[in-house]
Formats: C-alpha cells, structure tokens, sequence
C-alpha cells in the first residue's frame, strides 16, 4: 500500500498509514471498507480477520480519551481487545496514479485518463558521483527509492572508477534516499546534488481527466452511464451539453477542482458533496454532476482487494459486506 499510496504524500491535515496495531504482526487475513464502523469491526470479529484497511480514518484529530463509552472509542477498544490491525489509505490514495479518481474513470469507461491537475508534487533532478565498479547496486538503490530514468556514466579523469549517476525523483522521497545514501557511505561532500524542480510529478495528482471517442455520447445518455456504474438512482446536475467526449473526476469532494476542470475543455465534471452556490457557472455547456461522496470513492475498495490479491497469494483479502454511507435518498413522484 505505501507503494501505490506513500503516506508521505497525504494532506497535511490528514492520518494516514497504521493506525492501531503491531507494525511487526503477521497478516493473514484484510478487510477492506471505505469507512471503519463498529458493524465493520464485528463483521471482522465475526469473519476472523486480523487487519481493516479503510479509506476513510478513523482518528482524524488527537484523542483526549478512549473509552466505550461512544462509538470511536468502542471501536478502538475492540481492535486491540481482538488483536486487530487497523490501516487508512486516506488523501495518499485520492493523490496516487491509479488512485480513487483513476478507479472512478475506468469506472465510466473514459479513454486514456491523466492527472488533472499535477500542481501537488513536484520532483527532483539529483546527481551522484560514486568511486564503485558496481554501478548497478547503485541504480538498484535509487530504483528502490522511487527515482525514475536513472543512468550512470563513466567521469573521465578520475580515478578509483569514480561513476556519475543521475535520476529524477519526486520531492517526498528525496529524504528517505538520502537516509540510504548516508546508511550506504555515499552521501559524501560535494558529490551529490539536488537542482531546482524538474516539472510536476507524473505519479500524484489531484483528480483525473479522459474522453470518450468516436465524438462522445448524449447528455442524458452520460448520466444514465454514471447512474448505472456507481448504482445511483438519481443525481444532482447542472448545465445542459448536448453531447459529453471529455470528462473530468474527482472521487469524492472535489468542487475546488471545478475550474481546472473547465480550463481543461471538460463538457462534464462528476464530484461530490457540491454546495448550492458551486451549481451557478456561466458556461451552461458545461454539466456539473454530483453523484454522491460514498458513490464516487466506494470503487477503489474493490481496487485495493484486487491490488492486495494480486500481490500477496497466501493471504484472504475481502471487501466488507456493511453498507457503511450514512445517507439514503428517497424518491417519489410529486403529484
């Protein structure tokens, strides 16, 4: 998970990573949610899970106390009374390629999906010189930590098989590959350098933006899609486009987004948690859709369960089968 969604990357307000629990215990067992409730917490009892990994946190802000006497404080109570390790991958995952947002547009089927916005991260241009005959234990090194398009030549007129070596990095792991560096003996004076920002990092960003091709499809058709993929049975909308190519997402609450959406060529933008004021915008051939902020992220559950699958055989990975959005919709015909 901290490779998909490194925890260094979170939003500064958030908690992210592990959260209750033995960071040395065995995982046999993963239940996956989108919010951790005390019905999940049975469910895992019930099940014999040892580990939940939620999206949502449980604990946002510093705990004063903990105590049965309210639902957090259960919770907690029963994660360790049951020896239960607790996981959130929160604003980490909304940031990471193939994050919440790149789940919601596979989801809606939109062709080649890219970062909306890049501005979040940026990375590093960084140069190494070595005296090593074993350049490839190097490289090996900065692959580990991230570093992408590493190379390494020969430094001409130096002795002891001194080997330059350059990379491009993301900025939130520049500090744990300079730790290796130093761990290593090669943080020496002089002979490593970090330049001024390279671009925007191709791997976090906030959002996603695709297309659909062939010269898009109907409106009412787009939000019939929405409605079927995410199993709504209504939406809030505004904006009239008669046709829909490009989109723009943002799982979960992304109205801030709005107007990179629309600098972007959008003809839809599909969020959540829109207020009543954020629905007014002057171009009525722009649709605004809010489809709800369990609907948009609920999808990236089934994603980690097939990620976590994949990766580790041995071990049982499952979605909760609690219905944990707090919010119902009724609907009725008005006479």
């Amino acid at each position: 998970m901290h490779q998909w969604a490194p925890p260094e990357v979170k939003m500064d307000y958030d908690n992210v990573g592990l959260i209750v629990g033995d960071p040395d215990a065995d995982v046999t067992s993963v239940l996956v949610c989108l919010d951790l409730t005390e019905n999940v917490v049975d469910e895992a009892i019930q099940s014999g899970y040892d580990t939940i990994l939620s999206h949502h946190p449980l604990i946002f802000r510093k705990l004063s106390r903990i105590n049965p006497d309210h639902e957090q404080g259960r919770i907690i109570y029963k994660l360790i009374q049951n020896n239960i390790s607790y996981l959130c991958a929160h604003t980490n995952l909304d940031l990471a390629l193939d994050g919440v947002s790149f789940v919601l547009a596979n989801l809606l089927g939109l062709d080649q999906p890219e970062f909306l916005s890049k501005e979040v991260f940026s990375s590093r241009k960084i140069t190494l010189t070595a005296d090593t005959n074993q350049p490839e234990r190097i490289l090996s090194l900065l692959n580990y930590h991230s570093a992408e398009h590493a190379f390494w030549f020969d430094v001409d007129g130096r002795a002891n098989g001194a080997k330059r070596f350059e990379a491009i990095i993301d900025r939130h792991h520049l500090g744990h590959l300079t730790s290796a560096l130093k761990k290593e003996g090669l943080l020496t004076p002089g002979r490593f350098q970090v330049t001024a920002p390279e671009g925007p990092s191709d791997n976090f960003g906030l959002g996603v933006i695709g297309s659909y091709p062939d010269g898009g499809i109907p409106r009412e058709e787009f939000l019939y899609l929405v409605c079927q993929a995410l199993q709504v049975p209504a939406l809030r909308t505004s904006g009239h486009p008669k046709t829909i190519r490009k989109v723009a997402v943002c799982g979960g609450a992304g109205i801030s987004l709005k107007n990179k959406a629309l600098a972007a060529g959008a003809d839809a933008f599909v969020t959540a948690d829109i207020k009543y004021h954020d629905y007014f915008h002057e171009n009525d051939q722009f649709l605004l859709v809010d489809a709800g902020h369990y609907e948009t992220e609920f999808p990236v559950v089934d994603a980690i369960r097939r990620e976590l699958s994949e990766a580790f055989e041995q071990v049982r990975v499952s979605i909760t089968s609690t219905v944990t959005n707090p919010m119902e919709i009724f609907i009725t015909e008005i006479e």
